[in-house]
């Protein structure tokens, strides 16, 4: 399996014919809605009941099953709560047992779990990895997490799974030793620029959500749709560190640049076991000329790096981080998705 099968085939869309764009069209959702029916139907042992609503009794269930590690039930009830964008849960059972509660969020033509984006390597509750993966083949929706997973993912059997490289800064070791030249200088700039009128603030409650917001508009028009975690992001962060003590074996961070009162860029961390995750970086457009991007991410790891965190991950994605870290393997993204809706990209009709 690779991504290239995976991901939208919009090279096949852009060759397509007329009649093919109008045969997709029509086709689609037809199969799709086959598949949405059938699929739980043949899934040897597997029933799934849909909710479109969180009650009581996915509230039971939720009990029932193992908490997820480092997150509560209750903190993880957040990511269940309705918000602007559309979710369904599904509830998974084997003779007469909960197995799995799937909670997905509606983004694209496809689910995401609710998780996604706010709680890295969470896909959902469960009474064991073998029984996720049998929900998930039972759903009969197409779902996705696009990155974050481990490489277990790959013995749920995902109908595609992919590991691109992803960046990361050894803080035990010479890591600036590391850096090109040129980024170095522009490191120096950037703090000698920023640090003659700002202000480095930690965990502060306000910075949290001016930093989801400015998230949020930096990429609500972008093709996408990651920001249909935006709601979902600011409630669970927001729970989680009021929550937190030094000892919680997840925890989540901010840090932001000020002047004077006014935040020109922050920072969301997830820590958990020896390692921080850059959740979201953003930064204030009007002062791109004094650097801040550069200076909250080196603002970021230096704090990790006092923290006696071992490693800072940047993850995969955009080409700035190839300059602050290594590129390393060992995490996944994958699709799960019924076989009729992976013909449907095969043949260029979504």
């Amino acid at each position: 399996m690779n991504h290239s099968d995976a991901m939208d085939s919009a090279g096949a869309k852009a060759a397509g014919s007329d009649f093919k764009r109008a045969l997709g069209h029509l086709a689609a959702p037809a199969v799709i809605s086959a598949a949405r029916i059938v699929t739980p139907l043949t899934s040897r042992g597997v029933k799934i009941a849909w909710f479109d609503v969180w009650n009581s009794t996915l509230d039971q269930v939720l009990d029932d099953l193992p908490a997820i590690p480092g997150c509560d039930r209750d903190l993880y009830r957040e990511l269940t709560q309705p918000t602007s964008v559309q979710k369904r849960h599904a509830l998974a059972t084997e003779s007469g047992r909960p197995t799995a509660l799937i909670s997905l969020r509606r983004r694209r033509r496809y689910w995401e779990p609710v998780a996604y984006q706010s709680l890295s390597g969470v896909i959902a509750p469960t009474s064991s990895p073998a029984a996720l993966g049998r929900a998930l083949h039972a759903l009969g929706v197409e779902v996705r997490v696009e990155a974050g997973l481990d490489k277990s993912v790959v013995d749920l059997k995902p109908r595609s799974y992919w590991s691109p490289d992803n960046y990361r800064v050894d803080l035990q070791g010479d890591y600036e030793a590391l850096w090109s030249r040129n980024h170095r200088k522009n490191v120096r700039k950037a703090r000698q620029r920023c640090d003659e009128f700002m202000r480095l603030r930690v965990d502060d409650v306000g910075d949290l959500e001016w930093c989801c917001t400015q998230w949020s508009r930096v990429w609500e028009s972008n093709d996408a749709e990651e920001t249909v975690a935006a709601e979902d992001r600011l409630r669970f962060w927001r729970a989680f560190m009021k929550r937190q003590t030094a000892d919680s074996p997840i925890q989540f961070h901010t840090l932001h640049l000020l002047d004077g009162g006014r935040r020109t860029a922050g920072t969301v961390l997830m820590c958990q076991d020896g390692a921080v995750l850059g959740q979201c970086i953003v930064r204030d457009p009007e002062y791109d000329g004094f650097w801040v991007g550069v200076r909250i991410m080196q603002a970021s790891i230096e704090w990790a790096a006092s923290a006696a965190y071992r490693q800072f991950d940047l993850g995969s994605g955009q080409d700035y981080k190839q300059s602050w870290g290594q590129p390393v393997a060992g995490r996944y993204g994958a699709i799960f998705r019924p076989l009729a809706v992976s013909a449907l990209y095969r043949f260029g009709l979504l």
